[in-house]
């Protein structure tokens, strides 16, 4: 299924493609605010260790 939305063969598309320029867009807001420092990064007061990609 997700060949044929890639592929442009479903018409599964025509809904997600705009959806993707909503996305795309708000993203790229929240990217600029962060570049024209209106809005800053959250730093945690104390270190922070991630562990990703752990399966049970």
């Amino acid at each position: 299924m997700i060949e044929k939305i890639w592929s442009g063969e479903s018409p599964l598309w025509r809904l997600l493609l705009p959806l993707s320029w909503l996305y795309g867009l708000v993203s790229g807001a929240i990217r600029l605010c962060y570049k024209l420092k209106l809005k800053r990064a959250w730093r945690a007061p104390v270190p922070v260790v991630v562990v990703g990609n752990l399966t049970a």
